[in-house]
């Protein structure tokens, strides 16, 4: 009977193993993995309303152009530029499954404050190469590159940063890092904390489940397929290390990364800082919903660091 209830068990082990072995990758394949589709995450993706298309018949007449680079590891990443000669530049990161055309009417701000603008696609996005989303870990070393190709072409230039969602945690985690002088400023719109607390922020509002053991399995099938950890792409510890002048700001109604990871991050972070709550501001639509205040924070700000 002994030998009876152990190989039991030993069956019943096992098979919990395999069961959250198959989670762990089902979750890697339908986050993280470029393959699958993601509108049961993210919604209907960004389509071309009447207010996009007047935005991009305006972006259209600066005459962008598509830009290439390879970075370190190989891929072939894509961005388009604006290039009015000035010494002033601003470089846009668009968030998940997102796409640098979204994020045309910044782009129209930059330009007529007087900056350039590079508004990059992240990798495995739209003309970008890769496979894997890291959720700003890898991409901000792609940002690093794009910087790089920027200061190469002008030295003296002067940058700002900004990024939206998963953009928003690029910047957030590229300030971390040894960058050059030229960067002046930066600007996050709903970034998340880390890439974990996100994952068991929304485990838990579409599943009920407790990050326990499914982050912890998903994170053990994530370091495996895609090289990196949860805990890696980390916003927050970034921060914290940085001594680059950020505004921080989210919308008060945002559920997909929500309100308070902003606290946090703002409270963890360097002088000088600062907070901008939109009222009601839903996930990353912030500058839509208050835009006159949006934008005349971000001038502000650029005009006083940049």
């Amino acid at each position: 009977m002994k030998m009876w209830g152990f190989l039991i068990a030993l069956i019943v082990i096992f098979s919990l193993i395999l069961i959250l072995f198959f989670i762990g990758q089902v979750f890697y394949s339908l986050v993280l993995h470029m393959k699958i589709d993601k509108e049961f995450i993210t919604g209907p993706l960004y389509k071309m309303d009447a207010r996009g298309l007047r935005y991009e018949n305006e972006f259209r007449q600066y005459d962008p152009k598509d830009i290439y680079i390879t970075n370190k590891e190989g891929l072939r990443l894509h961005a388009i530029e604006v290039d009015r000669g000035s010494k002033k530049w601003a470089i846009l990161s668009h968030g998940y499954m997102g796409r640098n055309g979204e994020l045309v009417d910044v782009c129209n701000f930059f330009i007529k404050e007087g900056y350039n603008v590079l508004s990059i696609s992240q990798r495995a996005h739209n003309k970008s190469e890769g496979d894997t989303i890291s959720m700003g870990y890898y991409e901000s070393d792609d940002l690093l590159d794009w910087i790089q190709y920027i200061v190469k072409r002008d030295p003296d230039c002067s940058i700002v940063l900004y990024g939206v969602s998963m953009g928003a945690a690029t910047v957030m985690m590229t300030l971390g890092k040894d960058i050059p002088r030229n960067i002046k400023a930066a600007i996050e719109d709903c970034g998340y904390t880390s890439a974990w607390d996100e994952f068991a922020y929304q485990l838990k509002k579409m599943t009920k489940l407790p990050s326990f053991p499914v982050v912890h399995v998903a994170n053990l099938i994530t370091k495996i397929r895609g090289g990196f950890q949860f805990k890696q792409a980390n916003p927050l510890n970034a921060v914290n290390k940085s001594r680059i002048p950020t505004l921080f700001i989210h919308g008060t109604k945002d559920d997909f990364v929500p309100t308070n990871m902003v606290y946090k991050l703002y409270h963890y972070a360097n002088y000088p800082k600062q907070l901008l709550l939109i009222e009601n501001g839903e996930h990353a639509v912030s500058r839509f919903k208050d835009p006159e205040l949006y934008f005349s924070t971000l001038k502000q700000w650029i005009q006083q660091f940049a």
